[in-house]
């Protein structure tokens, strides 16, 4: 037994009552010889009695006070003991709390892997296993939701044709599987990103999608929410549809390829946004969407109509060289920062019925090539028509002087 054991150690039970008789028999002696000795009644005898007893109280005084020190010390040592106790046992609760959660992560990443596993699989069943896999992953552990969500981006991700006309029926048969399983793939994407959808526990916030360069099909993220999006080199084969959906980040779709509708009517772009280079194979809507952000369409090409009916476009935009082969229509839409369209070519018809110019709107080196409607159009500031041309005809408002030219705006 150690010192600190031995100094912690409490006094038992058998040798208290020892050592209380022990002073009762030692009390009960001195008694008797001290009435032996004094005794016999005369003034001298009393007054040594009288000391006796002065000196008796004292010591018992004493006595008291020492027992109160034991008292005292039995209850702090009981405190002690109960405090090393109570300590105990928040480090056993931590260790076995600790031990759970490195369970619970060796289960997660074990599942995470096997998952990830049968997404490799040459079979169809066994990675539509996977992809749900990972989906009840993500919901039971948010934690793991953007990793989770990285996985299956990665996946669209993935070099894939649609399938055609193939002559080898079996070639053809594997692109049809494998559009099934990144039509679910999408739909697990989508069935979490709404937040007004019939199930909010389903939605999962604050998520970055990256799909640079995916082959979508047929993509529907009605009213859903993003963090950040990247869809930069994109491939959307058939009608993509982002009716009401809401960007909370930047917005990428740069050189992205639209083959059939585009609709992000009542879309909410809150950041920067950024459609360089994109092409628009069918009809393209935009109709009452919002641009908070910074908004490029630089070298956006437009081959059917383009509707940008009551878009507001809050920041700065950019249609520098843009091609509109079929209608472009922004009626009754508001440019609330500066709206620069250099070098931009419309192709038909161009109506900017009713629109708002709050800040400088310059149209230099337009090409307009259908009918051109300005019908009760508001600018603010400085507006521009430079070396535009009306059916290959330079046109320029009587009443406005020519300005010089533009300056970069990138």
């Amino acid at each position: 037994m150690g010192d600190g054991q031995r100094a912690n150690r409490l006094l038992s039970n058998r040798t208290i009552a020892v050592s209380a008789v022990v002073l009762v028999l030692i009390a009960t002696a001195a008694c008797w010889v001290l009435l032996s000795l004094y005794g016999q009644g005369t003034d001298a005898d009393k007054a040594r009695l009288e000391s006796v007893r002065t000196v008796g109280t004292i010591v018992l005084g004493a006595g008291g006070f020492i027992a109160l020190l034991l008292a005292a010390r039995r209850q702090q040592t009981a405190e002690h003991d109960l405090a090393t106790k109570r300590h105990d046992l928040q480090l056993r609760e931590q260790a076995n709390e600790d031990a759970r959660h490195d369970a619970a992560e060796r289960r997660i990443s074990d599942l995470y892997l096997k998952a990830v596993e049968q997404l490799g699989a040459e079979k169809v069943p066994v990675r539509l296993a996977g992809l749900y896999a990972l989906e009840r992953l993500a919901q039971d552990n948010p934690a793991h939701r953007q990793t989770m969500v990285n996985v299956v981006s990665a996946y669209l991700r993935m070099p894939y044709d649609p399938p055609g006309d193939h002559a080898d029926r079996e070639r053809h048969r594997a692109c049809l599987e494998e559009r099934e399983v990144r039509m679910t793939a999408q739909q697990i994407l989508t069935g979490h990103l709404a937040p007004a959808g019939p199930d909010r526990a389903r939605f999962w916030p604050d998520l970055d999608l990256d799909l640079r360069g995916a082959v979508l099909i047929d993509l529907k993220f009605h009213d859903c929410s993003l963090r950040n999006a990247n869809f930069a080199q994109a491939r959307f084969v058939g009608q993509t549809s982002l009716l009401g959906i809401k960007f909370r980040g930047g917005t990428r779709f740069d050189d992205a390829v639209f083959e059939g509708e585009a609709w992000f009517a009542e879309a909410e772009f809150s950041d920067s946004t950024r459609f360089d280079g994109v092409t628009f194979l069918a009809d393209a809507r935009f109709d009452e969407a919002v641009f908070f952000g910074a908004t490029v369409f630089r070298r956006a090409r437009f081959r059917r109509d383009a509707r940008f009916e009551k878009t507001r476009f809050a920041g700065k935009v950019i249609f520098s060289e843009a091609v509109f082969g079929g209608r472009a229509d922004f009626a009754r839409a508001a440019f609330q920062d500066a709206a620069y369209l250099p070098g931009v070519d419309f192709g038909r018809d161009a109506r900017f019925v009713e629109v708002t110019f709050a800040r400088d709107g310059w149209f230099i080196n337009v090409q307009f090539g259908g009918d051109t409607d300005f019908k009760e159009v508001t600018f603010s500031e400085d507006v521009r028509f430079v070396g535009c041309t009306l059916d290959g005809l330079p046109y320029a408002p009587p009443e406005w002087e020519p300005r010089p030219e533009y300056e970069d705006f990138d």
